[in-house]
């Protein structure tokens, strides 16, 4: 029986020592990566609607330093490459075969609000900076030419932004002891400097469009980090 009991107690005092909770003063790092895309889309006539870009991969590292424990509020900053991927369609501009892309690298000043204590600790954050993105919309002639002539692929949209992002997000972490954890988030950011309006080079082609929307990259993440 005493046994038990031994056992028993060092298993509790083992829990509450792998599993402690976020104080003032504690400090995170992490490496963090998954996958990334955007739900900002062209909308050109004639034609039809489609994403700016692909999907692909996204990796970086943050840092978050706690200001209080109760609740737990931490400041600190992050930043992300989203390099994303080419995406190809047919019926994005109708007539022309389309590639389009969007890469961002984004850096942001981050507030986090978290669950203090035990093995699953859920957080929501919020923060601003800036980025670094290009945007590319590439088309050519599916049958026929371009209007003056020509049959290549040209440039429709090609941009370049370094400007002002705003992030925000929701993740969780699960600590496995004292001071590492996994986890995972879904965050988007807004990229100023960056639209899905027409430009001449899409007048010229026959192309006209409503919208003047910002682009927002999206991005779904593990996390892999240390807490001291």
């Amino acid at each position: 029986m005493n046994k038990w009991v031994l056992a028993v107690s060092t298993v509790v005092a083992f829990s509450g020592s792998a599993h402690a909770e976020f104080t003032k003063g504690s400090q995170t790092i992490a490496v963090i990566g998954g996958f990334s895309g955007s739900g900002s889309t062209y909308d050109y006539e004639p034609g039809h609607s489609q994403p700016v870009t692909g999907g692909g991969g996204a990796f970086g590292a943050q840092y978050m330093y706690y200001l209080k424990d109760s609740p737990a509020i931490a400041i600190g900053a992050d930043i992300l490459s989203s390099p994303n991927g080419d995406r190809s369609d047919d019926d994005l501009l109708a007539g022309y075969d389309t590639t389009q892309r969007l890469k961002s690298v984004a850096g942001l000043v981050v507030a986090r609000l978290s669950f203090p204590r035990g093995f699953f600790r859920p957080f929501i954050f919020g923060g601003m900076g800036a980025h670094s993105s290009s945007q590319k919309l590439m088309a050519r002639p599916r049958s026929g030419s371009w209007p003056g002539g020509g049959n290549e692929v040209r440039a429709l949209i090609d941009e370049d932004a370094t400007s002002f992002a705003l992030g925000a997000g929701v993740g969780f972490d699960l600590f496995f002891t004292e001071s590492l954890f996994l986890g995972s988030e879904i965050r988007g950011t807004w990229l100023a400097g960056l639209n899905t309006e027409d430009n001449a080079a899409l007048r010229s082609a026959g192309f006209t469009s409503d919208s003047d929307d910002g682009i927002t990259q999206g991005n779904i993440l593990l996390r892999l980090g240390l807490k001291f």
